[in-house]
């Protein structure tokens, strides 16, 4: 019974490990029960979506359940208010895309999302879903304060938002068709971040030993100042190696080499002046910068610094 039991075991650890990134072999995203399937119906753009999903192992929904939006194994993160005049949880309204418009909303997502990547990395970091959006509402608190103070509702349009195993994309709706050139570098913006940002929140890119080891993360520091002198750009609490890459990461797909190069308050812990005297005492920051550019260069044939860039209009 107990080599039984045992055996048990061994076959559910596989099939969990299994199920928490997408194979390689296969073009089968597994990190939820796969109940998809693409085309979602027969229209002309249906063969863009199966074509990605060939590609990438990524499903593209644009008919899809709250479940595929806001479920993940610990939480709903649908936005809810708990209570009269409680704080309303952090999340997202969403509306599933216009199919008239689904076209122009694809063609959106390859010039300013994808055409940053190659397929290696798209292969390797997209989510399981990409959910297909004519509302993309980030939701957050106001307050009124009188007579009665009270938690209010506001929301703010974005270009997407990140859940767990999915992204949502806005802009499945007329808007998509007269984006202004400000509109669209603002939707890059968003789209890139949420990207990483996901990435981040999966644990998919560690830092390499190169990194890790090019600085000191055991002797205490007190000040950011000494955390900058290091080369650390997370700031000196709680610093260590992977928060500190993913640092770097956000950095550059946030800001400009212009932005970097600025000087900085060192109070600033943003990817802000980095690059610039100020921050950079030592030249250490600028050395590990280089350092994790160049991995995605080399790893992937992606740089992730030209995001950074776009996002300014350089």
């Amino acid at each position: 019974m107990k080599t039984y039991i045992l055996g048990l075991v061994v076959l559910c650890t596989i099939f969990t490990l299994n199920a928490c990134k997408k194979s390689e072999e296969i073009l089968t995203p597994s990190d939820t029960v796969d109940t998809y399937s693409v085309p979602q119906g027969n229209n002309a753009f249906d063969q863009t979506i199966v074509n990605y999903y060939q590609k990438y192992g990524t499903y593209m929904l644009y008919n899809f359940t709250e479940k595929d939006a806001y479920w993940t194994p610990t939480a709903w993160t649908k936005p809810t208010q708990p209570a009269a005049n409680a704080l309303w949880t952090a999340g997202a309204d969403i509306e599933t895309a216009d199919p008239a418009y689904i076209p122009a909303q694809l063609a959106l997502i390859q010039s300013k999302w994808f055409s940053f990547y190659t397929d290696k990395f798209l292969k390797k970091f997209l989510p399981v879903k990409i959910l297909l959006c004519k509302k993309v509402d980030s939701v957050y608190n106001g307050y009124v304060f009188t007579p009665t103070f009270m938690a209010v509702k506001m929301t703010k349009k974005v270009g997407a938002y990140y859940n767990y195993d999915n992204i949502k994309v806005n802009y499945g709706d007329a808007t998509v068709n007269n984006m202004t050139a400000a509109e669209q570098r603002t939707f890059l913006t968003s789209v890139n971040i949420t990207f990483i940002q996901s990435i981040i929140a999966r644990g998919l890119s560690t830092p390499t030993a190169e990194f890790i080891n090019s600085a000191d993360y055991v002797t205490a520091m007190t000040t950011n100042a000494q955390s900058f002198s290091r080369g650390i750009i997370m700031g000196y609490y709680g610093a260590n190696a992977q928060a500190d890459w993913n640092a770097y990461i956000t950095a550059m797909v946030t800001f400009s080499t212009v932005n970097m190069n600025t000087s900085t308050p060192n109070y600033d812990l943003t990817g802000a002046g980095i690059l610039n005297v100020t921050k950079d005492t030592n030249g250490q920051i600028r050395k590990r910068y280089n350092i994790v550019r160049d991995y995605f260069i080399n790893e992937y044939g992606v740089d992730l610094q030209l995001i950074g860039n776009a996002t300014k209009g350089i």
